[in-house]
């Protein structure tokens, strides 16, 4: 049966399904009979139903809580979301009071179901806007909702996402929103021979209300315009992933069964919403909520760590190679394909389409460059295309640089270092950080520090591996390096801690790029990576293209640019109004950090700490706080580049000479410039460059206030200017639903979930403990020795050591 049929057979089954009244089936029993022919997409609320059936797990919940707390312990800028600066636009979010709460109604048999009760705990989570912090229960990722065309199939044998774009047209200044499938009638091309009309409103809501109101719900971004973009189609992201990713064709939250849109012209359109599998696990065979938390919740993470490890034939590698030189001469583009359609052919790309090349017809003077992304399957491959280029607009006389960055939410941090190092040859990157200075922090790195040599002896994979200096940069006082480049001292010189009025952190550091250069990933002159390549651009003639997505990775690079070398930015896209925006919306973080990998890491410092240490550190911290972060492990849904979803923002990125040490992530930094998208732009990705150098270099025209903000590079760079009104603008007013205050809404009525009103779910039958919550009785006896006994994973976290780089 092919996937059309399928799907016209599902829908048919549901409506039968549906029309049964009284049917005593259980919700996830009638999945299971649907899912017969690997079925992929299933009836939304019929879902929903069988996730709110599946019994609470109180006990173990508890445990999780606990664990999840020891684990924001690490998250750098812990105090300033609780009780934010100036440069903040979404609300605060007090995490550990959030914990607390959550907590409070466990203990009160506030919640009757497990999903209601995981899915507050990623908007808990998701409610800091910072896509570093994050924990995905694994019963929360089970399925995604996405919205469809239509049951016909696409080229890849998939049916298609119903996508959403965000163009100016005709005479307008700001623009509307349209449906993707107009963009050849809005363009004039293929056979389309219709005028199109805008979306007006989505569920009978103005457009602007429900579409601000639903990205500060889905977005993970610290920007409401980044997140704003968030929603729409991206075509950079789309060339780069080969999915279409947005927020409005695919979101965690349940959408009902269909979005109702109504246009200018007085039509409506019907989108049909489907809950899409995304686990690998079959439905098949379920026959109740219990049965549906059994083969989905709480698996043992050894297992599921192992089975991911063995799945891979070859760990990726880091390992520094002198092979960094290419030829400074044009390469032939013959039979070198676009990334996409929109695009036209490359001087120069990556094998993952993480970055290329191009040379503009338009302008004769112009190069771009097009990363949109710095997780490269080879980062001598990605520092190589970057060379390619550089050398290419060199011999052609290109003497202007669009850095094109849409799309890009991060990757390998060093990448960012040695992509400014080929723009800057003689320029040292500044990148310091500092680490939030929590006692479990201090101990450990103290006994690491103290026990350096036995805990390399014990591990070797530390030293095999190459990512010695990156693995453990916060636990040995030896790796990192002072802001003037020189070692520090001890332990105590290294963590301090130093205080201000938002909490303890430790001294400001920065990486050692010489061992990072030869270990890890090569960075231009440095350790193995000393060849010398000519300056191709200066600064003013280089301009940064954002689309306020740029996060982590990008982030870090971004604030090479602008703050050491002035660069120009411009931004494009955002909320249909005049002002500046932010370039950089996403996190501005410069580590994530895994919770696995922090736990490994710990439980290999502590096992290979002399027997004194050892039972020091168990009377300090106690055998709850192991058995406690072993189950939020369990119950983070594995998979990823960090094993499991579960991460926080481990480093903060500070600017030089930025005396108040205010984490960047808090910091508001205006584009300086601003440009809409037209429907052409998503057609032909060289009409967004042309657009960029114009704005920058041409007739400079950019959308009204746009330029010039105080903190823009522009404007002089104040770091305490603040975002101006404009930015905290929602359209939604009191009705825009924030993730925090949507929990804080949770929390008053005292009760859970908010997506199901009108969905006709049927709750768990079992509450308080639950069937599932006494499953593991005896998995706290065993625990209580876990923190000696999981080195064993070790080994396996540090075969896919390539994630401890990434942001």
């Amino acid at each position: 049966m092919s996937l059309r049929v399928a799907l016209v057979a599902l829908a048919a089954i549901a409506r039968s399904v549906h029309a049964q009244e009284g049917t005593t089936q259980a919700p996830c029993s009638q999945l299971s009979a649907l899912s017969s022919n690997n079925a992929t997409f299933f009836p939304a609320d019929l879902t929903l139903s069988c996730l709110r059936s599946v019994p609470l797990a109180k006990q173990d919940d508890l445990l999780q809580l606990q664990g999840l707390r020891t684990f924001l312990e690490f998250q750098s800028d812990l105090e300033y979301l609780a009780d934010p600066v100036i440069g903040r636009i979404y609300p605060g979010a007090d995490l550990l009071a959030g914990l607390d709460k959550l907590t409070s109604m466990l203990q009160d048999d506030s919640y009757d179901n497990e999903y209601d009760f995981q899915l507050d705990v990623f908007k808990l989570f998701s409610s800091a806007y910072d896509g570093h912090l994050s924990y995905i229960p694994d019963i929360v990722d089970v399925f995604a909702f996405a919205r469809l065309q239509n049951e016909e199939l696409n080229d890849e044998g998939i049916p298609a996402y119903f996508s959403l774009i965000s163009v100016v047209t005709g005479e307008n200044n700001t623009p509307d929103i349209y449906a993707y499938s107009d963009e050849p009638a809005l363009t004039k091309s293929g056979n389309a021979d219709y005028s199109p009309s805008p979306v007006t409103k989505i569920n009978g809501e103005d457009v602007l209300a429900w579409v601000n109101s639903y990205a500060s719900q889905n977005g993970r971004s610290q920007d409401p315009d980044a997140n704003y973009n968030g929603v729409f189609l991206n075509i950079p992201a789309l060339a780069y992933e080969n999915i279409e990713s947005n927020y409005f064709a695919l979101s965690r939250f349940y959408q009902g069964n269909n979005t109702v849109l109504t246009f200018s012209n007085g039509s409506t359109l019907d989108v049909m919403t489907r809950a899409q599998l995304l686990s690998s696990k079959p439905l098949e065979g379920l026959t109740d909520g219990a049965s549906f938390f059994d083969r989905f919740c709480n698996n043992n993470l050894t297992e599921s760590l192992l089975a991911q490890a063995n799945s891979s034939s070859t760990a990726p590698s880091l390992t520094a190679s002198n092979d960094t030189q290419v030829p400074f001469e044009p390469v032939s583009t013959d039979g070198v394909a676009p990334p996409h359609p929109a695009y036209p052919s490359p001087i120069v790309i990556a094998s993952d389409n993480s970055v290329a090349g191009y040379l503009s017809d338009t302008y004769p003077d112009l190069a771009i460059l097009a990363v949109p992304s710095f997780s490269s399957v080879s980062p001598i491959e990605f520092e190589n295309v970057v060379r390619q280029l550089l050398a290419t607009a060199n011999d052609d006389e290109r003497t202007r640089l669009v850095i094109d960055l849409r799309g890009n939410g991060g990757g390998t941090i060093f990448l960012a270092y040695d992509l400014f190092r080929q723009l800057f040859p003689s320029e040292t990157p500044y990148g310091a950080g500092n680490y939030r200075a929590g006692e479990l922090h201090n101990v450990t790195g103290r006994i690491a520090s103290d026990n350096i040599k036995q805990l390399r002896s014990a591990y070797p994979e530390l030293v095999k591996t190459g990512v010695d200096g990156v693995v453990l940069n916060s636990f040995n006082y030896r790796e990192p390096l002072t802001v003037d480049n020189e070692d520090f001292d001890s332990w105590k010189d290294f963590f301090g801690p130093h205080q201000n009025d938002k909490g303890n952190f430790t001294s400001l550091n920065r990486f050692n790029l010489t061992d990072i250069s030869a270990t890890t990933v090569p960075i231009l002159g440095y350790a193995v990576d000393n060849i010398t390549q000519p300056r191709t651009f200066s600064p003013q003639d280089i301009v940064l293209l954002h689309d306020g997505t740029c996060a982590s990775t990008c982030a870090i690079f971004s604030e090479f640019m602008t703050s050491q070398m002035s660069t120009w930015s411009v931004a494009v896209g955002g909320r249909p109004q005049t002002g500046p925006m932010q370039g950089v919306g996403g996190v501005k973080g410069s580590q994530i950090q895994g919770m696995f990998v922090l736990s490994t890491i710990i439980s290999a410092v502590i096992s290979a700490a002399p027997l004194g240490d050892q039972i020091s550190f168990l009377s300090e911290f106690g055998t709850d706080l192991i058995a406690a972060t072993q189950q939020a492990l369990n119950r983070a849904s594995p998979g990823g580049a960090l094993l499991v979803k579960a991460s926080v923002n481990f480093r903060n990125n500070i600017r030089k000479g930025d005396e108040s040490e205010t984490p960047l992530q808090h910091i508001y930094e205006a584009a300086d410039g601003r440009f809409f998208y037209t429907s052409q732009m998503y057609a032909d990705q060289t009409a967004v460059w042309d657009q960029a150098y114009d704005s920058t270099w041409g007739s400079m025209e950019c959308v009204e206030g746009s330029t010039e903000h105080p903190s823009s590079v522009t404007g002089g760079g104040n770091i305490t200017a603040g975002p101006p009104e404009t930015a905290r603008n929602f359209f939604g007013g009191n009705g825009t639903i924030f993730l925090g205050g949507e929990l804080g809404t949770v929390w008053r009525n005292g009760t859970s979930g908010d997506e199901s009103s009108n969905s006709g779910s049927e709750n768990g039958t079992n509450s308080g403990n639950g069937t599932t919550g006494g499953k593991n009785d005896d998995k706290d006896d065993k625990s209580g020795a876990s923190m000696l006994e999981t080195p064993f994973l070790l080994a396996t976290s540090l075969a896919f050591s390539v994630v401890l780089l990434c942001l």
